[in-house]
């Protein structure tokens, strides 16, 4: 069954004249739209941690730049900054703790003291230590690369890719040729097709 939510080809969001007239009805009525929406709050939302809220002032100026993002994208944002805040916690934790998790076990030791009496006396008492449980990997990796594929979604899904940027903002290499060909004089019906010419 086909993907009908990513079915076909990708919208243009920025048409020009020698794209197709429905791609240009398409980029118009988003324009118009978009323009229309609230702007995207500069202040991060209360519930982000330090983390979150410094990539929050760090994006949406960047984002508001290009001009896509809205007032209805704040809680992709906000997805955003706490997947980040989580995977920040997790490289903190790992560097903290190591490649390991750490856990308690009990060690026996031999003690040596003197009783009341002044006779040496030797006892095997079990001694809590902590170690590093190297038959596990720390759980915050998994953490972390969670993490790290929310941040891949959200930054394509906003625009914060070289790809999507691309997708978005750069005309048609046809548009380019066919431009060159009008000034050349060789304007064909069917644009850039040439026939055993």
């Amino acid at each position: 069954m086909a993907n009908l939510k990513n079915a076909g080809r990708k919208r243009k969001l920025n048409a020009t004249d020698g794209d197709r007239p429905y791609q240009q009805r398409q980029s118009k009525k988003f324009k118009e739209l978009n323009s229309e929406l609230k702007e995207v709050q500069n202040t991060p939302p209360s519930h982000l941690d330090k983390h979150g809220k410094w990539l929050w002032r760090q994006i949406v100026p960047e984002l508001k730049k290009v001009g896509n993002v809205k007032y209805l994208d704040q809680l992709n944002i906000a997805n955003l900054c706490s997947a980040y805040s989580d995977f920040r916690t997790a490289e903190e934790e790992i560097a903290k703790d190591g490649p390991y998790p750490k856990v308690l076990i009990e060690v026996p030791q031999v003690m040596t003291y003197k009783n009341a009496k002044g006779k040496t006396v030797q006892k095997v008492v079990k001694v809590t230590k902590e170690v590093q449980d190297k038959s596990k990997s720390n759980p915050m990796f998994a953490i972390k690369n969670t993490a790290e594929r929310t941040m891949k979604t959200l930054c394509a899904d906003l625009g914060m890719s070289f790809n999507a940027r691309a997708a978005a903002n750069i005309e048609s290499e046809n548009y380019h040729a066919q431009k060159k060909n009008e000034d050349a004089g060789n304007v064909t019906p069917l644009g850039l097709v040439k026939f055993n010419v």
